[in-house]
């Protein structure tokens, strides 16, 4: 199968693009291609901040570690880990719900609530005082992140 038929078997029957074929480019007095662009220059900006955000937030667990994390909540090299796991194991528990319910509520509500909620998330796990506070926040912050990232790759 050549490229350009693997292309016609993939594209919808009209031959336009999921995000054109729910709205009509004309409707705004463009034609699609300038309408996909100005929708790009709209939504890539913030998708990338979001998208920067959330890495550096997991990255910053790293810091944390190097300026005395464990040492502040008594952990062990495996506690961490495990505190690090547990971010997963939220993160990819719950992506697929998270991604229903884009579908069904849509993205201009969805995501800048869950971004609200992951930042409150992130903000807070400063004030974790123990090791259990740790293992808590993290898997709660892999649920809330669950939804930001790829809400953003299915909705764009």
């Amino acid at each position: 199968m050549s490229g350009s038929d693997l292309e016609k078997t993939v594209a919808e029957p009209s031959g336009r693009s999921s995000i054109a074929s729910e709205v009509d480019a004309s409707d705004y007095g463009l034609n699609e291609t300038s309408f996909m662009q100005k929708v790009d220059r709209k939504i890539v900006p913030g998708v990338t901040i979001l998208y920067l955000l959330s890495f550096l937030d997991r990255s910053n667990v790293a810091n944390a570690k190097l300026d005395g994390l464990t040492t502040d909540l008594h952990m062990t090299g495996n506690q961490y880990l495990t505190g690090l796991t547990l971010f997963f194991v939220g993160y990819i528990s719950l992506e697929v719900v998270w991604n229903l319910i884009l579908k069904r509520i849509g993205p201009k509500w969805w995501l800048p609530t869950i971004t609200l909620i992951w930042g409150v998330i992130t903000t807070l796990q400063g004030l974790t005082q123990n090791l259990t506070g740790f293992f808590i926040v993290r898997t709660i912050l892999g649920i809330a992140e669950g939804g930001l990232f790829p809400g953003t790759v299915n909705w764009v």
